[in-house]
Parts: structure tokens; C-alpha cells; sequence
């Protein structure tokens, strides 16, 4: 009995202190207001009534403080429009060139004759099918039993490639450091790139090589009004083709719009192009915030870099392992997966159309840096020297888009600090003495009480 007694008064004393302390917080608080609900001699309405006004203020300032974290954290950002376009330089067009003849005619026969296919005109329709082969016609590819493995699919087409020599790559501007083409292979094929900054990441000599490292940004194309007109020439490519225009930070998929030219021909391409980039600011927002990346925040499992062209076709290797358990040779081939063999291949052509366009199937963040290029014009007619292009900048753009940061940290700061000021009438000290009182006052608060009771029992 004596025991229970002990502890019932042990608690009712703790309850005292906490009620103690806590009037001692809310006389002492800068926080406006809480002085009030600290009396203790005013009348029971008069509390009820500062107590409903404070809470009345505290659910005005988080309601709208809430409504200011929102805005940061979902749209910080604004895309401003420039027109000074002297003041800068636009990056020359970049070109994805994709040959129409995929192989060259004595390298395959000497294949064919060195095989060790008992039915060599099978095995050559069957290798001609694969080396031509790409999304769009996924179906034509000859099912041979006794051709060659799915794993040796890209090294064969490497092996048998049309030899891509054209006599002259210049430009007008006499850059001399993108006066050649890079060898990539792509979902169209083996194609070759000009001035693009993405092109090693998709070379069959990176991917061999296992690595995945990002390079710093090579030199780049960039022109300016006072250049006046700037062209790209390659001269006699000895064969029809397709050419995809782009910015340097971007590639070339199956659903990139293309021009044709057939063998024979002088293609000339008059482009324009609007810029969009982002300032430092910018850079210093999470993802989330600014909804785009920039070439080095990939989350791409395929690639160390990030387009949105990049992340599409992340998006179609997901979903042929989804529709049929492999994903094509024209990928990079990691650990675990599974390289589509003709029946996969044939698998995958049943779901042509939602591997091309992707609707509804995709969610990829536009790049932070970019430039869109339209052809303005074209030209094309035989040619008797071969088969010839030219490409490039007649007007230059007249405005530029630039995306900053219109809604910051400090802002965001501020306009917290004055709801929280408008509302309670306090400060960043007063959020202080709140994590003061609360910890390191309680703690010695009731440290002074259990020596101060220790010292009366003694005596």
C-alpha cells in the first residue's frame, strides 16, 4: 500500500513540473500569442479564445507555407525567350548518315563461299535479311536453323558492313576537328554521325570495351550570324540514304523523322532550329523540380548518358523483354540478358507499331539542353560526280529559349519566414528556443528537480 502511495505521488509530482515547464515555455516564447495561454489567472473563455486564435494562425501559416513548398517543388523554373542573336552562338546541325545498302557485295560472297551452310542460298538470304533488319521489318528475317547465334548477330553485321568511305567531309566554317564521321550502330543499322557529342556512347568499340565512362564534352560545330552561311558537305558516298538531323546532345531513333536520297543524287538541306538551355541555376535543382536532365544524370541501364531519344529506346528494351524475353542485337548487351534470336526477332515484329511509337508506354524527361532543327528547304537532283550531301544553316534562329530559376531556396525562405511573421509574429529564433526548450532545457530542468529531491531525502 505504502508502495502504491510512492508511485502516486511520484507521478503527480512529474505532472506538476511538466505543467510548470510548460507555463515556463509559454510566458518565455517570442512566439505571439502563447504568452497569453500561460496565465494562469485569466478566466476559462478568455484561454479558450487565445488558444482557438493561435491555433487559427498556426493552420494559416502551414496552409500557405505548404502552398509555397508546392510551387518550389513543382514548378521553380520559367523558360524565357532571347532575341539578341548576335549575342550568341548556335551549335551546327548534327547528322546521323544511314547508308541504304547495309553490306558490302564481295565481303559477303567471300563469307557465304567460306561457310559451312549446307544450304548457302538460304544462308545468304538468312544474313542479308539480319544485316538489314530493323523494326520495321523485324518479319523479314529468314529463319535458318543452322545460321548463326543470336550472341554473334552484331559482330557478323559489323564484319559484313558496307565499307562507308566518302571521298570529302568538310564544312564551310573550317572546323577541322568534326571533319569525320563516327561509326555507330543504331536501331536503323549502322549509321555514321556528324558533330554529335553522343555518338561514342552508341559505337560498337565502347560497348566491346565494357566501359562506362563519360567524356567531357567534345569540341562542337557552333556558328554565328556574322559567319553567314554554313554548310556540311560529305562528297560521293557510293550508295542511297537516309539522314536524321539533330542537336549534338541527341541521337537518331526508328521514329526520328528522316529525308531519303537515292544513289546518284546531290541532296541540300536548308535547316533552321530553335535553342533551348538552362542556366547554372538550374543545374542545382533536383530532377524532380526542373522536369528535365541534363547528358551526364542518366538513369538509363544501357547507356552512362541521357537523351530523350536514349531513354525512348531504354523504353523498348523494357518492353521486348516484356512482349518476348530478349532484347535485339542492335542494343548494348548487358549481363543476364538475353539477345533475341529469329524467333525472337519475329516475336518482337507482332508489337511493331507500340515498339516504334511507344504511346502512353513512356515517361522520359525532355533534355535540359536541346535544339530542335525543321528543314526550311530542300534540294535534290542527280548528280553525275555520285551521290553527294550538303547541309546546313542558311537563316540563323532569331530567338533562343532559356530556362531559369524564377522561384529559388531564399525565395522559398522568405516567403515562409513572412507567413510565419504575419501569422505568430515570430522569427528564426523562436523556431530556435522551441528545439532549445524541448531538449536541452527539459533535460536540465528536470536534472535540477531530481538533485534538489535528492537533497531533501537526505535530510
Amino acid at each position: 500500500m505504502k508502495l502504491l502511495d510512492f508511485h502516486k505521488k511520484n507521478r503527480m509530482k512529474l505532472s506538476l513540473k511538466g505543467k510548470h515547464f510548460l507555463q515556463d515555455f509559454l510566458n518565455t516564447s517570442t512566439i505571439h500569442g502563447l504568452n497569453h495561454l500561460g496565465h494562469t489567472k485569466i478566466h476559462i473563455i478568455e484561454w479558450i479564445l487565445w488558444l482557438t486564435l493561435v491555433i487559427s494562425a498556426i493552420y494559416g501559416a502551414v496552409s500557405l507555407s505548404s502552398i509555397t513548398l508546392t510551387r518550389y517543388n513543382s514548378n521553380p523554373t520559367v523558360i524565357s525567350m532571347e532575341r539578341d542573336r548576335f549575342a550568341w552562338n548556335t551549335s551546327f546541325p548534327a547528322a546521323t548518315i544511314c547508308p541504304m545498302v547495309k553490306y558490302d557485295e564481295e565481303t559477303l560472297e567471300n563469307y557465304i563461299e567460306t561457310s559451312n551452310a549446307p544450304n548457302k542460298t538460304l544462308f545468304r538470304n538468312f544474313v542479308v535479311s539480319l544485316l538489314e533488319a530493323n523494326y520495321q521489318n523485324l518479319e523479314d528475317v529468314v529463319d535458318y536453323t543452322n545460321g548463326v547465334p543470336p550472341e554473334e548477330f552484331l559482330d557478323l553485321i559489323l564484319k559484313l558492313k558496307m565499307k562507308f568511305s566518302p571521298s570529302e567531309i568538310s564544312n564551310s566554317a573550317g572546323f577541322s576537328k568534326v571533319n569525320y564521321l563516327t561509326e555507330i550502330v543504331s536501331e536503323i543499322g549502322i549509321c555514321y554521325c556528324f558533330n554529335s557529342q553522343l555518338a561514342v556512347y552508341n559505337s560498337a568499340r565502347y560497348w566491346s570495351s565494357g566501359q562506362w565512362t563519360i567524356y567531357p564534352l567534345n569540341d562542337t560545330l557552333y556558328v554565328n550570324p556574322l559567319d553567314g552561311e554554313v554548310f556540311a558537305n560529305v562528297m560521293n558516298i557510293s550508295s542511297g540514304f537516309d539522314i536524321y538531323i539533330h542537336g549534338p546532345q541527341e541521337v537518331a531513333d526508328v521514329a526520328t523523322k528522316k529525308t531519303h536520297s537515292e544513289d546518284g543524287y546531290f541532296l541540300q538541306l536548308y535547316l533552321n532550329g530553335m535553342t533551348l538551355f538552362s542556366s547554372d541555376k538550374v543545374r542545382a535543382l533536383k530532377v524532380k523540380q526542373r522536369k528535365c536532365r541534363f547528358y551526364d544524370e542518366s538513369d538509363l541501364g544501357h547507356s552512362p548518358v541521357y537523351s530523350y531519344v536514349l531513354c525512348r529506346m531504354e523504353c523498348r528494351i523494357r518492353l521486348s523483354k516484356q512482349f518476348c524475353g530478349c532484347v535485339p542485337h542492335f542494343y548494348r548487351k548487358l549481363d543476364g540478358e538475353k539477345t533475341c534470336s529469329v524467333e525472337g526477332l519475329h516475336c518482337l515484329s507482332k508489337f511493331k507499331e507500340k515498339l516504334i511509337l511507344l504511346e502512353g508506354t513512356c515517361s522520359c524527361l525532355p533534355n535540359c539542353d536541346e535544339v530542335v532543327y525543321y528543314v526550311d528547304d530542300l534540294d535534290t537532283r542527280e548528280w553525275f560526280l555520285g551521290t553527294n550531301l550538303q547541309w546546313g544553316l542558311k537563316d540563323y534562329p532569331k530567338m533562343r529559349l532559356k530556362r531559369d530559376v524564377i522561384f529559388g531556396f531564399t525565395d522559398l525562405l522568405v516567403y515562409i519566414g513572412g507567413m510565419a511573421g504575419l501569422f505568430l509574429g515570430c522569427s528564426v529564433l523562436s523556431f530556435i528556443e522551441i528545439i532549445y526548450f524541448f531538449s536541452l532545457r527539459i533535460f536540465f530542468y528536470f536534472m535540477k528537480s531530481e538533485k534538489q529531491q535528492g537533497k531533501i531525502m537526505k535530510k
